[in-house]
Order: C-alpha cells, then sequence, then structure tokens
C-alpha cells in the first residue's frame, strides 16, 4: 500500500495551539530518554495542578550543569528538547506524569524565547509560565514563541503535532474512531506489521473516513470476491450498513505481512445510536481467532449494566456455535475461549498510528466471573479496579503472534458468525484476517502445520 507524505500543519488560531508543559527532567531522566526515545518513561513531576488528562507538548529544560555559558559568563537557561507528556497517577507530594516521542534539538537554545513579545523580553509573559507543569496562561503566545526560536525547533514541532491528542474530540463517533484505530496497529502487530510501517500515517482523511477508521486511510480498496475469503466479510454484511475494505501488504518481496481490514457498521450506528466495537483478528492458515470486545467505563470507573447485559447477550450467543474438537490431549491453548475485554485509560481520539492506546486487556472469563460474585455479594455494580489480570496491549499482540492465545481450528464461516452476534449486540465490528504463511512462536494455539 501507498502512504501520502507528512504534510505541513499551520496554527494561524489559538484554538489550534496545542497544549504545553514545563518540565524540567534531571540528568539521569535524560539519558534515559536518549537511550530510547520511543519509549514511554514515568517522571515524578513536583507541579500537581494538571487540569486535564490529555497530551501536552513538553518543553524539556536542560538540568543546570548542561547550561553552558555565554558571553559575560552567565548562564542563560536552555531547552534540551521536546517531547510529549501526559498525566498520570498523583501522589501525595507530586504528580506522575508519561513521557515519550522526546527529541534532543542540535544545539541547546535559550529558554528565554518563550517571554518575548514583538522582539523584546515581556515580564508579564515571564510570570506567566510554570516553574514546571502545565503552561495554562498566555498558551497562544507561548506556542507562537515557540515555534519563532529556531529553524530546528520549528522542525521538531512540526513532527510532533500529529502525534499530540490535540485536533481530536470525545464525540460517541470519534471515540469509536479511537477504538478502531487502536485495534488496527494492535492486530497489525499481530500479523507481523513493523511499528515503523504506520510511522509515515499522517494525511489521514477525516471527511473521507465516515462512520469507520479505515476508511479515512489511503489504503488499498478491496474488491470481494465471492470464492474466496478475502472480501467474503464485506460480501456477507454490505447490506447491513456501512461497510469498508482495506488491504496491507508488504511492498517488499518478502511478504512479510499480509492482511485485510473489514469495518463493519450497523446502520442504526450510523444514524446516531452507541455503539460497541468488538474486534476480530483470524489466521487463515491455522484458522485461529481472537476477539476484543473494546468496553468504556463510566466517569465513576464502572462498567454500565447495558454493556454488561450487551456482553452476556453476545457471550451467550456465540458460546451455542460449534466448537472444536482436541485431536490428543496435549492439543491446547492458554485459553480457548477467544473472548478478551479491551478497557481505555481516558484518553481521546487521536488520528496517529504511532502506538495504541494506553490501558489493559482482561480475559472475558475473569470479567464474568467478578460481576458473578459482585452479584452475589449484594454489590451490582462492577468496578473496574476489580479485575487484576491483565495484559498491556503490546505484550497480548506478542503472545497472539506466538500462538499462546486464541482459538484454533475454527472456521471461518464460524466468526462470520460471530460477527453477525457482534452486528446484533454491539453494533460496530472491525475484522483483520491475516493472510501470512510464516511459522509462529513457541505457543501452543498457533503452529504452521505440516
Amino acid at each position: 500500500m501507498t502512504f501520502a507524505q507528512p504534510r505541513r500543519e499551520d496554527f494561524p488560531s489559538s484554538a489550534r495551539s496545542p497544549r504545553l508543559a514545563i518540565l524540567r527532567p534531571d540528568k539521569d531522566f535524560l539519558r534515559l530518554l536518549q537511550a530510547d526515545r520511543t519509549r514511554e518513561r514515568s517522571y515524578s513531576q513536583s507541579c500537581r495542578d494538571w487540569p486535564e488528562v490529555k497530551s501536552h507538548l513538553a518543553i524539556l529544560l536542560a538540568p543546570a550543569d548542561q547550561q553552558g555559558a555565554e558571553g559575560s559568563g552567565e548562564q542563560p537557561e536552555r531547552i534540551w528538547g521536546l517531547g510529549i507528556v501526559r498525566p498520570a497517577r498523583e501522589t501525595d507530594r507530586d504528580r506522575k506524569v508519561i513521557v515519550t516521542r522526546t527529541r534532543g534539538l542540535r544545539g541547546l537554545v535559550p529558554v528565554s524565547g518563550l517571554w518575548r513579545g514583538g522582539g523584546e523580553p515581556d515580564a508579564a509573559l515571564y510570570e506567566s509560565i510554570p516553574e514546571s507543569g502545565p503552561v495554562t496562561v498566555d498558551t497562544d503566545a507561548v506556542f507562537a514563541n515557540l515555534r519563532r526560536i529556531s529553524p530546528d525547533v520549528e522542525a521538531e514541532v512540526q513532527r510532533l503535532i500529529p502525534l499530540l491528542d490535540d485536533a481530536e474530540g470525545w464525540s460517541e463517533g470519534e471515540l469509536r474512531w479511537r477504538d478502531e484505530r487502536d485495534v488496527l496497529l494492535l492486530f497489525a502487530k499481530t500479523a507481523g506489521l513493523a511499528p515503523n510501517d504506520f510511522s509515515e500515517v499522517r494525511l489521514w482523511d477525516r471527511t473521507a473516513a465516515g462512520a469507520a477508521f479505515i476508511g479515512g486511510l489511503a489504503g488499498t480498496a478491496v474488491q470481494p470476491m465471492l470464492d474466496d475469503i478475502r472480501g467474503r466479510a464485506a460480501t456477507r454484511f454490505s447490506s447491513i450498513g456501512e461497510t469498508v475494505v482495506r488491504a496491507f501488504a508488504s511492498r517488499e518481496g518478502n511478504r512479510s505481512y499480509d492482511f485485510e481490514a473489514t469495518s463493519i457498521t450497523d446502520q442504526s450506528v450510523v444514524d446516531g445510536r452507541e455503539g460497541s466495537l468488538d474486534a476480530y483478528y483470524y489466521h487463515v492458515d491455522t484458522r485461529t481467532a481472537v476477539m476484543l470486545r473494546y468496553v468504556r467505563p463510566g466517569p465513576n470507573g464502572l462498567l454500565s449494566l447495558d454493556t454488561r447485559n450487551s456482553l452476556d447477550e453476545f457471550h451467550s450467543r456465540v458460546h451455542r456455535l460449534p466448537r472444536r474438537d482436541r485431536r490428543s490431549a496435549r492439543e491446547y491453548s492458554l485459553l480457548d475461549d477467544p473472548l478478551f475485554l479491551r478497557i481505555h485509560e481516558p484518553v481521546p481520539f487521536t488520528a496517529a498510528l504511532h502506538r495504541t492506546s494506553s490501558g489493559a486487556i482482561y480475559p472475558y472469563d475473569q470479567v464474568a466471573l467478578a460481576i458473578s460474585a459482585a452479584a452475589e455479594a449484594g454489590h451490582p455494580d462492577l468496578g473496574v479496579g476489580s479485575l487484576t489480570r491483565h495484559l498491556v496491549p503490546t505484550h497480548f499482540a506478542q503472545l497472539v503472534r506466538d500462538g499462546w492465545f486464541g482459538a484454533s481450528g475454527v472456521p471461518f464461516e464460524v466468526v462470520l458468525d460471530w460477527v453477525q452476534a457482534t452486528i446484533d449486540t454491539a453494533g460496530v465490528a472491525l475484522m483483520v484476517v491475516d493472510f501470512s504463511l510464516r511459522q509462529r512462536g513457541n505457543g501452543s494455539g498457533i503452529k504452521a502445520r505440516a
């Protein structure tokens, strides 16, 4: 597939200015950032007053012993680099923040450039900039000054802006886009796509997306074929609502990945009804199926009654479907039930495909037991905090890829029946069908067969 080239973002109005934060990491933390600039790092931030959980463009200041002398021997404070920061857990003394995607500048740039007005130092602007933490006053002026400091700074700002959760929102449709974006990257990694293969996707077309996130990608449209697995989901569900199909294959000759993504949105959801997303991964060669139900808890951290009823209805339907028989006592997978719950931390939608959303993945069996235990104890509400055994998305993708999770030997028609149950109970399905023939890892559920 071909990707659109990144475009330069312009921010003429205050509505497009990103959230900013000032960080003062010590030299040990900067050393960690330099070792791996893409890895997320936890950092104790002295400022506890973060007004929102969304990501900020972080301005990282150099420690005092790295400032460097200039002119008369004074050591003006300098900017070490930029990155992305989002607030995390709050403690009694400080606020944990997560720092990632840091970009060190070629030279240390004087931080005094942030508080200039009309080319001259602006004392009022200087007073409004925090010692450490989010910039909450005169953000537009500080951001404009940041971009004007040097061409190097401007270039780094342009690289980071598409990775911020800034121009997007929290509407019902956008949150479904977020879930679909998340699972596309998660299952693409499972199918063998390297993270960098999606790094150039910047020109995602919001107007073309419609009800499906993948509709806004410049992927390869698929012509449904009645006599092949490719396109069969689109053929079966084309009359239900909005169906979009995209193919993704290696541009090199080694065919390291080859998969197809199909998004099906029920017409009632297209028309505005709230809906949940069920995401399916199906490996054709071993007929292995894995499914994620995307769940959004309420502000109080509880799963709503409607969420639980919809999940129960779906699960009761798919358990009536054919189940495979073991051919030997040694043939097993850690979870023959392919159903898991995916629960995000509260983050907005972003079009960037650089990472999965933060959160956790829980086996359905654990959730069902927790619901039963809560009901027996007279507590009809189930809190996410009671779910303890979970996986982070990257580990989950690796375990599925290596064959430890998933139900194998599942006919494709059975998976399509599950998708039908999804449309009836949740409203939105995304199916990733993996056609790769490569040898899998040492798990028991996915193995190449002789």
